[in-house]
């Protein structure tokens, strides 16, 4: 194929030392593919310097894959996304933070449209296809609700097309946020919590319920008999439910009545969702339907693998491959590719915190084998007679970003990593993720960059990879937080000054129907309560949760014996009732930015007045400031800790926002009131504009028509325009639109293009 080389000179003042030029040599339109890890912190991976300190299955996970990348591209070792997906997801394509795209949390069923991704927004797919770019999605999506969940209706008005109306001319994949709880039944083999794993498995993990041969039944009614090996984990990733100890004896086609293939069961049974091309419908896969069966993270390989292969030589392609793993629930990867010795520390699925993690170096390691079967049946590598993978990106014309959506989850955070303020949280752990970079453009690459990058910044160098200026094809209304990556690909002198001063993420609460309240939840092994789980079954078998919402097993006074607590000061003023110690609370917001070593976090949280603790009393809402020093030093990096044996916050506990420079002094003091201002700033560069679905800036007669025309398609639910938040679009919301004057909207003020 002819290349067309480009020649790209960008002046970046103060950015390259000596001539203040950086130059870019990219052959013309190379294609992108991006790999997103779910729940991967930086603290998994040995590559970036962490991984703990433990042996056998609970040593770091072994990465070959992604050991190869970084030989031929760039660790950022500084990148910070925000603290859960959906947020992550829609800043990786948009290029803006949630403040401006309103995405602040993961996704619950009860999440309204106004918090979902909206299609008038300019994605990375959009801004493409204008440099004939094909684009298309596999895997995780999660930037609006999931149409596929039986129990609860979607709150996304596209009910299930919304991929393409996105942008991307194609998708493969789950709309569900993470793989399903574990169907412990086995797929109705035996009673509910028989099976922890999911699968039959063998009499030397379950001497009393296990089995070494059985009949592996599938939905269509072929069935094979196994034997030796582990036939109940072989048969669930084929896709099949095993019958312990029985042979294939009933009439072809005929299948066990026990036998359940209605039933989702972690990553091995889901719902596929398929959106074929914009403009047509959404085909929507049940469990039992094979497409919906086998390991989940081979099954997004695959679907990236087929699509790709398919793609013209002469047109240019961008291909986001979303692993589900390493999302909870923790369960065992085909042997196949696990490259760590695996024992019956990660193949019985207890609810130990060792296994757990044993486990989840099994997914993330079969994430890496994955990613290179991917990368070598596309042709983008190859092997060498050792197996190992080799990759020349200027012959393949070929760059590949690799990211991790926000930090780890919980007990499987890797020391000295704090698991009490990860995933969900604006601490280091919680944002604190891996990325590498690697391409044609790449000079002096196995090299790592220690300046700050944020994941918006992603949605610039995927404009840049594809000679697209982004803040020429986003309109001016938009406001854009990304910043440019390409000099520290194309520029390795060690002296290029640091693009971004400072880094900024955030955590809020999404617009949740006001009709629809779920219950609480108190996560055990962190002692944190959180709303984010809308059913008793996912808190308690989930996450190991006690679930204090309706239907709890919790023995309440009237009248929250029948409804349970819809928030966490309830909670907490319970526990204080009965003398228990109380929870940690996820903040109503959270904002955290940082200079180059200090960090400053403002948090908003609503717990129980200690003044007033009686059950039935207002809660009391306390803002409060912290301030750290951190670092990013390898094996033991200087941490944001709040409290217990390592806390280190600079400023006393409780100290009210902006307060705390009278307790600081020279450099502390300074950075604490700079941060201070950048803080204010990046809050006050976004002015909210209800009823500006569009994002045009203000409210016109084309927001009112729109209004009609959803409410028309969506027969009255969820839409954009539902300006109360009740989850319904009716003639209350049409009034409340026509009410809004040209006051209450207007450009975005102070936002810097």
């Amino acid at each position: 194929m002819l290349h067309r080389v480009i020649l790209l000179f960008a002046l970046f003042a103060g950015l390259v030392s000596a001539t203040g030029i950086a130059q870019a040599k990219l052959s013309a339109k190379p294609n992108i593919l991006f790999v997103v890890m779910d729940d991967v912190g930086v603290d998994q991976l040995s590559l970036f310097g962490y991984g703990g300190a433990g042996v056998g299955p609970l040593a770091p996970p072994k990465t070959p894959s992604l050991d190869a990348l970084a030989k031929v591209g760039v660790l950022f070792r500084n990148t910070w996304s925000t603290p859960e997906c959906s947020p992550s997801r829609a800043s990786f394509f948009t290029g803006r933070y949630p403040l401006r795209t309103n995405v602040m949390a993961a996704l619950l069923p009860s999440d309204l449209a106004a918090s979902q991704t909206k299609p008038f927004e300019m994605t990375t797919p959009n801004i493409l296809r204008s440099a004939g770019y094909k684009s298309a999605l596999f895997g995780k999506f999660h930037l609006t609700n999931s149409p596929t969940n039986p129990q609860t209706p979607s709150t996304d008005p596209y009910k299930g097309s919304s991929v393409t109306e996105l942008g991307w001319d194609y998708f493969k994949g789950w709309y569900d946020g993470g793989p399903s709880e574990i169907d412990t039944t086995a797929g109705g083999i035996a009673g509910a919590g028989t099976y922890k794993c999911g699968y039959v498995p063998t009499t030397t993990i379950d001497p009393e319920n296990g089995a070494d041969s059985g009949a592996c039944y599938k939905a269509d009614g072929s069935c094979t008999y196994l034997s030796g090996g582990t036939p109940g984990h072989s048969c669930v990733t084929s896709g099949g439910l095993l019958v312990p100890d029985q042979t294939c004896n009933l009439p072809q086609g005929k299948l066990p009545e026990a036998l359940k293939f209605n039933q989702e069961n972690g990553y091995y049974v889901g719902r596929m969702a398929e959106n074929p091309r914009p403009g047509k419908a959404a085909v929507l896969k049940k469990p039992q339907d094979p497409a919906s069966r086998g390991y989940r993270t081979t099954l997004d390989a695959n679907f990236a693998i087929q699509w790709i292969k398919q793609q013209p030589r002469n047109k240019p392609w961008m291909a986001t491959l979303a692993f589900g793993a390493a999302h909870t629930p923790y369960q065992p990867a085909p042997a196949s590719l696990i490259n760590t010795e695996s024992t019956s520390l990660a193949n019985d699925c207890s609810d130990s915190a060792a296994d757990s993690r044993a486990l989840m170096t099994q997914m993330i390691e079969a994430l890496d084998s994955e990613l290179g079967r991917a990368l070598v049946e596309t042709g983008i590598a190859k092997r060498d007679s050792q197996g190992t993978i080799t990759l020349d990106l200027k012959k393949s014309n070929t760059v590949i970003v690799v990211v991790g959506d926000n930090g780890s989850f919980a007990n499987n955070v890797r020391l000295p990593f704090d698991p009490a303020h990860s995933k969900g949280t604006v601490y280091q752990t919680g944002v604190w993720v891996p990325l590498i970079v690697a391409g044609p453009m790449v000079k002096s690459p196995d090299r790592a960059v220690e300046s700050m990058v944020n994941i918006v910044d992603l949605f610039q160098l995927f404009g840049e990879v594809a000679g697209v200026d982004i803040r020429k094809a986003v309109p001016s209304t938009r406001g854009i937080d990304a910043q440019s990556m390409l000099p520290y690909l194309v520029n390795p002198a060690k002296d290029l000054s640091p693009i971004r001063q400072t880094n900024f993420t955030q955590y809020g609460e999404n617009e949740r129907s006001t009709s629809h309240v779920d219950g609480t939840c108190v996560i055990q092994s962190i002692n944190t309560c959180t709303t984010l789980f809308p059913t008793k079954s996912l808190c308690q078998n989930g996450y190991g949760g006690i679930w204090y919402g309706a239907g709890t097993d919790v023995t309440l006074q009237p009248p929250y014996d029948e409804t349970g607590f819809q928030t966490c000061c309830q909670v907490n003023q319970y526990l204080h009732s009965i003398s228990a110690p109380t929870a940690a609370l996820l903040p109503k917001s959270s904002y955290a930015v940082r200079d180059k070593h200090y960090k400053l976090i403002r948090q908003t949280v609503v717990d129980y007045d200690p003044a007033n603790p009686s059950l039935g009393n207002a809660c009391l809402t306390v803002a409060t400031d912290e301030f750290y020093q951190i670092n990013q030093a390898q094996t033991a990096p200087l941490l944001d800790r709040p409290d217990g044996q390592f806390a280190n916050n600079l400023l006393t506990p409780g100290t009210e926002p902006e307060a705390g420079a009278s307790q600081l002094e020279g450099v502390p003091q300074a950075s604490y009131n700079q941060l201070v201002q950048t803080l204010k700033n990046t809050l006050e560069s976004y002015k909210a504009c209800p009823g500006d679905a569009n994002l045009d800036g203000k409210v016109t007669q084309q927001d009112m028509a729109d209004q009609k025309k959803w409410m028309r398609e969506t027969k009255g639910a969820s839409t954009w325009w539902d300006m109360n938040s009740d989850g319904y679009t009716n003639s209350t919301d049409v009034t409340a639109l026509r009410q809004i004057t040209p006051s209450q909207c207007g450009l975005l003020p102070g936002q810097t293009r």
